[in-house]
């Protein structure tokens, strides 16, 4: 039985998942540390790394087509192990999430609202992604398109502003860093936000046509990554050696603008699109974990499981880390270690053994 009854295009689908990735681009700053000057290499490099992982993602949503990750883990492992990797992949849905909704409420307290009470943010914050899951995968699915075009939309017109302090002489030398840190940069990016797409598992099923899907899922992971390398190569033009110093490379680059004395403190462009961007990536994690959790407990609708959940994860939020550093700490090493077996290692196994055992035993989707 598939709990969600609305359906999405897969136009629709190139969105979210543009959207998803877009919402990672706070992450970078997570990568910066370590690879300094050499972000934007790691990026694409991240993104070839994490391609065939992604599209192991698509091919095994379009084998079992319209049925989301419970049930595919149930038909691929059985019912007892199957349920065992399911909650493996819900335990990784609830703190990814709650660690973006932390990351959204650090935004906020330290660039745009730093009076506000941290705690108030993270609840008004879940509550508003709560209402966004209340309505629907196929509600999130029509207005992210606009989210997508925000994003593009700030960075397109605060790249040009910013010609004059960028100095494109930052990005020398080129292989400066040891292999260790390249290594580890690339391991970041490929797990957030390329391998976080594992969550597009509990999401595909929704699809209404599988035909051309990956085409367009790739398409759209294409659009995310070209917005997080352009954000990352203004920074490092902009910034330099100094972008490591800074909570948030994007706010500093933006607060440099200063045309005529007019155009100044654009910066709330990028708490705009950022909020917004962040609202989808989270509300996807949010819709994801309420309808796997509910697909476990065999539960007919989501809908009851919405308000425990949003509570459970401002508590987490709240809590699971001390500072913003603690966060990018962890973040770095325990955080993209737990990680893996969930995205580079079950899905190509699940896949693997459909092939072997001719899953599923019916009619499939149709698909190219």
């Amino acid at each position: 039985m598939n709990i969600e009854k609305g359906k999405i295009t897969g136009q629709q689908l190139l969105f979210l998942i543009a959207g998803f990735v877009q919402g990672s681009v706070l992450l970078i700053d997570f990568t910066v540390g370590i690879t300094e000057h050499q972000t934007w290499m790691v990026i694409l490099v991240g993104l070839a790394v994490s391609t065939p992982f992604f599209l192991s993602y698509v091919m095994l949503a379009k084998r079992f087509a319209g049925m989301n990750l419970v049930q595919i883990n149930d038909m691929v492992y059985g019912r007892f192990l199957g349920k065992v990797v399911s909650l493996y992949y819900i335990f990784f849905f609830l703190l990814t999430l709650s660690f973006n909704i932390r990351d959204v409420g650090e935004l906020y307290i330290t660039f745009l609202m730093p009076d506000t009470p941290f705690v108030l943010l993270l609840v008004v914050f879940t509550a508003t992604c709560a209402y966004a899951v209340s309505k629907g995968i196929e509600v999130l699915a029509r207005v992210s398109h606009l989210f997508v075009f925000i994003g593009i939309f700030v960075i397109i017109s605060t790249f040009p502003l910013l010609l004059d302090q960028m100095d494109f002489s930052n990005f020398l030398p080129f292989f400066e860093l040891p292999f260790g840190k390249i290594f580890q940069g690339v391991h970041i990016v490929s797990s957030v936000p390329f391998g976080e797409t594992v969550v597009f598992l509990a999401i595909m099923g929704s699809l209404n046509n599988t035909e051309h899907v990956i085409k367009r899922t790739y398409s759209g992971l294409l659009i995310g990554a070209a917005t997080l390398l352009i954000v990352a190569v203004r920074n490092i033009a902009v910034l330099g050696k100094t972008q490591t110093i800074w909570t948030s490379m994007s706010f500093q680059s933006i607060r440099l603008i200063d045309i005529g004395t007019i155009l100044t403190r654009l910066d709330f462009l990028v708490g705009i699109a950022q909020t917004v961007l962040i609202f989808l990536k989270c509300s996807l994690f949010f819709y994801a974990l309420a309808v796997s959790l509910s697909q476990l407990f065999g539960l007919k609708s989501y809908l009851p499981l919405i308000l425990p959940l949003a509570g459970i994860e401002v508590v987490i939020a709240a809590t699971v880390f001390q500072s913003p550093v603690d966060h990018a700490m962890i973040t770095q090493n325990a955080g993209i270690i737990y990680s893996i077996p969930l995205m580079f290692v079950i899905p190509l196994l699940s896949l693997l053994i459909a092939k072997i055992r001719g899953l599923p035993k019916f009619e499939r989707g149709k698909g190219t």
